[in-house]
């Protein structure tokens, strides 16, 4: 494929390429109409040529950017352009998971957690809406700022409820993060991806992936048959019920594997010490983090910032729910940090506004005492903690009650 590096390509100009794959290589690039910087991703121009598979593609595409997700990353339009077929996505800023271990080496458990936490909503609500991702690994997580997790490249997704276009593929994704399952070509379901997400902690933990070789044979040959190392060789400082529970998730038949990548987070955080195992709908940890600020209904009721990321929207996996229909699913996240506190759109429908101004989708907005948020219909005014919150009993996340 032939580097597109400084050309004006229809509405982009390509800036910089960011990444090449076997089915694509990924550009850093501006769309002169919407004037804004993205990341495009190309199909290669093979692959391009085969009509079965630029349907998956293009079809796989368009699923997936119907993923509203604060960890999930952003599809804004699939298209062609030329000979070649490309998703446009949101440039993210930061480094690669994997860049991340390449350079540390293993990483402490408290931030294994944060990762894994924040991958596993993201991969639970893809499940819930009868997707798997395919192609977990930790070069597609993006980590940004205050340890902001981003699940990306969905190029592999497939609707696991429709039918099947072709069966050309069937293995795709990076040898050692495979499921045995998928490594054999099987059908999949979510517990593949728990799997493979499993394969990600494992070397978040130890700095290398469970299972190694010299040829991709022996690669598949270890994951098909052989268990996964102990974790304990590689580092002591892992507990036996740390280590039982990866390679619960490391388990060769799905049945024995955590149904969710959420019951694998909180199993993990609970043997670990970094949490209590509740539902992680509700893991806003507010009664345990420092409150920052409160956000304040006209009618008195309060909404608890801890310190750290904080989503709101309507669904109940948010850590302040409002169930108002004009607000959407994942309407915002506020991120509070020692530099003060920050609100970023998450791309909702209907915009969310300081002091009556909106906000630029995906960019942070300066969060003070004394502003008024408006997350669509819903006016909230911004104060110092003074005050106990209202939590709902059943999720433990903070909720304006539609009564």
């Amino acid at each position: 494929m032939q580097d597109l590096t400084g050309k004006a390509w229809g509405r982009f100009q390509i800036i910089e390429e960011r990444g090449r794959g076997g089915m694509a290589v990924v550009y850093k690039a501006y769309d002169t109409i919407l004037q804004r910087t993205v990341a495009l991703k190309v199909l290669q121009p093979l692959l391009a040529a085969n009509e079965e598979f630029t349907q998956r593609f293009r079809r796989e595409a368009i699923t997936a950017a119907n993923l509203r997700h604060p960890n999930i990353v952003i599809i804004y339009d699939v298209g062609a352009h030329e000979n070649y077929q490309y998703i446009v996505m949101e440039y993210l800023e930061g480094s690669t998971l994997q860049l991340e271990i390449q350079q540390q080496g293993a990483l402490p458990c408290p931030k294994t957690m944060g990762i894994l936490r924040q991958l596993a909503t993201a991969l639970d609500y893809a499940h819930e809406q009868g997707l798997v991702h395919r192609d977990v690994k930790p070069a597609n997580v993006m980590i940004g700022a205050n340890n902001h997790v981003t699940l990306t490249d969905f190029g592999l997704v497939k609707a696991a409820r429709s039918s099947r276009i072709t069966g050309e593929g069937a293995a795709l994704g990076t040898l050692k993060y495979m499921s045995p399952e998928q490594a054999v070509g099987k059908d999949l379901d979510s517990r593949s991806d728990v799997y493979s997400l499993g394969v990600v902690v494992y070397e978040m933990l130890i700095g290398e992936a469970p299972f190694t070789g010299a040829t991709p044979y022996q690669i598949l040959h270890n994951l098909i048959y052989k268990p996964p190392p102990p974790l304990s060789h590689r580092n002591p400082q892992l507990s036996p019920k740390m280590e039982q529970v990866v390679l619960r998730a490391l388990a060769k038949e799905p049945d024995k594997r955590f149904a969710t990548a959420g019951e694998f987070a909180r199993a993990f955080g609970a043997m670990a010490g970094l949490g209590k195992g509740e539902d992680l709908e509700s893991t806003t940890s507010s009664v345990r983090r420092e409150i920052v600020l409160v956000l304040v209904t006209a009618d008195g009721r309060e909404f608890p910032v801890p310190r750290g990321a904080v989503s709101v929207g309507r669904d109940a996996g948010n850590d302040i729910i409002l169930p108002v229909k004009q607000v959407s699913r994942t309407h915002a996240r506020i991120q509070c940090d020692q530099a003060g506190c920050a609100i970023t759109d998450l791309g909702s429908t209907n915009g969310t506004f300081v002091n009556g101004a909106p906000i630029l989708p995906r960019k942070a907005q300066p969060l003070r005492p004394g502003d008024v948020l408006s997350i669509g219909p819903v006016h909230l005014m911004v104060t110092l903690p003074h005050s106990s919150v209202q939590k709902d009993s059943g999720t433990g996340a903070a909720r304006l009650r539609a009564d």
